[in-house]
C-alpha cells in the first residue's frame, strides 16, 4: 500500500515540475511576443518629418514655374527646419515631354564651382582679410576670369562683402591670391573643414547654409527619426559666422539675390550659376529666414539649356514664394509682427498657392 502511495506522490511531483517548466516556457514565449510587438510598433511609428500639405503646395509652385516661358528641365526645392534639421519638404521634378516626374539629384561637383558663402568664410577665417577689404576689379577682366558685367565695364574697386553681394569672381580670385597665394591645397582644406565632411552635393551645401543660420552649429538633415543630431558644434569662430550672416542678408537687401526677398521679413541668401555640361546651366540658391532668428532654411535648384540663366533672377522668385508659403502655412504673421517692431503690420500673404 505504501508503494502505491509513494508512486502517486512521485507522479504528482513530476506533474507539478512539468507544469512549472511549461509555465516558464510559456511566460518566456509571451515576453518574446510582447517585445516583438513593441519593436514592430516602434518601427511602424518611426516619425517622418515631411509635411504632405507643404510638399503638395511646393509641387504646385514648381509645376507652374516649369511651365513658364523658360521651360526648366529640372527643378528642386528643399525646406529644412533650421534648429532641428528636420526636412519639411523635398520636391524634385524633371520634365519628360509634357509631364513632370520625380527625380533624384546626383550632381556631385558642388565644391569645384563654389565661389559663394563657403569661400567667403574660408577667406575671413584666415584673419588676413575683412569684409571691408577693397579689391580693384578694374573693367571686369582679370586674366582668364571675367565678372558677369564685364561688357558694362566691371565693378572697379569694391569691398569683399560687396563682392559677395554681386558675385564678383575677380574680387574672390584676388582675395584667394592674397590670403592663400598659390597654395590651393590649404584653401581646399579650409573649405572642407567648414563643410565638416559633408558630401559634395546640393544637400551637403544646404547642410552648410543651415549651420550658418544656426550661428555655426551644424546638425544633420533628417527626413525621419531622431532630429537635432549635431555634426559639429561650431564650424568656424562666431565672429566670422556673424560677418557671413551680415553678408548673406545684404546679398538679398542690396545685392543680386534681391528677388528672393520680402518686404515684411528679412531674408538671407546667396546663389551661383554655372555650366554643368555643354550648354546646360545649373542655378542654385540657398538661404534662410527670418535673418535675425532663422526658422527655415531653403534650397532652390533649377536647370535649363542655354542663356539667360541667373540664380538670383530665376531661383529668387521661387525662393520668395516658398517664404510666403511657409509664413501662411505655419501662421507666422504674429511672430514676425512681434519680431520686427519697426514694421507697422506684417503683410498678409495674398497669393499663396492653393493646396489641392
Amino acid at each position: 500500500m505504501k508503494k502505491y502511495f509513494y508512486l502517486v506522490v512521485m507522479l504528482m511531483m513530476v506533474s507539478c515540475t512539468d507544469q512549472f517548466v511549461m509555465d516558464e516556457v510559456a511566460e518566456k514565449a509571451s515576453v518574446q511576443i510582447r517585445e516583438s510587438n513593441v519593436d514592430s510598433l516602434i518601427e511602424q511609428e518611426t516619425i517622418r518629418h515631411n509635411d504632405p500639405v507643404l510638399e503638395s503646395a511646393v509641387t504646385g509652385i514648381l509645376q507652374e514655374e516649369m511651365n513658364d516661358y523658360w521651360k526648366w528641365s529640372k527643378a528642386m526645392v528643399c525646406v529644412v527646419e533650421t534648429r532641428t534639421g528636420r526636412i519639411k519638404a523635398n520636391v524634385a521634378l524633371e520634365r519628360k515631354g509634357k509631364k513632370f516626374i520625380p527625380y533624384i539629384d546626383t550632381y556631385d561637383q558642388e565644391q569645384s564651382t563654389m565661389e559663394t558663402a563657403s569661400t567667403y568664410l574660408a577667406l575671413l577665417s584666415s584673419g588676413n582679410v575683412t569684409p571691408e577689404h577693397v579689391f580693384d576689379t578694374g573693367n571686369g577682366i582679370y586674366g582668364e576670369v571675367r565678372d558677369h558685367n564685364w561688357r558694362r565695364g566691371g565693378y572697379g574697386a569694391i569691398s569683399l562683402e560687396r563682392a559677395l553681394e554681386v558675385r564678383s569672381q575677380i574680387a574672390f580670385t584676388m582675395a584667394k591670391e592674397r590670403v592663400y597665394g598659390g597654395n590651393m591645397t590649404e584653401f581646399d582644406a579650409q573649405i572642407d573643414s567648414n563643410l565638416a565632411g559633408n558630401p559634395n552635393c546640393a544637400m551637403g551645401i544646404l547642410t552648410f547654409y543651415n549651420a550658418i543660420a544656426n550661428s555655426g552649429k551644424m546638425v544633420e538633415l533628417v527626413s525621419e527619426g531622431e532630429d537635432g543630431i549635431v555634426i559639429q558644434e561650431q564650424i568656424s569662430e562666431p565672429q566670422y559666422i556673424k560677418m557671413l550672416q551680415v553678408g548673406l542678408e545684404h546679398s538679398v537687401s542690396q545685392g543680386l539675390m534681391r528677388k528672393a526677398g520680402r518686404d515684411y521679413v528679412k531674408v538671407s541668401a546667396c546663389g551661383r550659376t554655372f555650366i554643368k555640361e555643354g550648354n546646360h546651366r545649373r542655378m542654385e540658391l540657398y538661404g534662410y529666414f527670418p535673418s535675425d532668428e532663422p526658422l527655415y532654411t531653403i534650397m532652390v535648384v533649377l536647370e535649363k539649356e542655354g542663356l539667360p540663366a541667373s540664380a538670383g533672377g530665376m531661383c529668387g522668385p521661387i525662393f520668395a514664394e516658398v517664404v510666403d508659403l511657409l509664413v501662411d502655412t505655419y501662421k507666422l504673421q504674429p511672430m514676425l509682427a512681434q519680431q520686427y517692431e519697426n514694421v507697422d503690420e506684417v503683410i498678409e500673404v495674398a497669393d499663396t498657392v492653393a493646396v489641392q
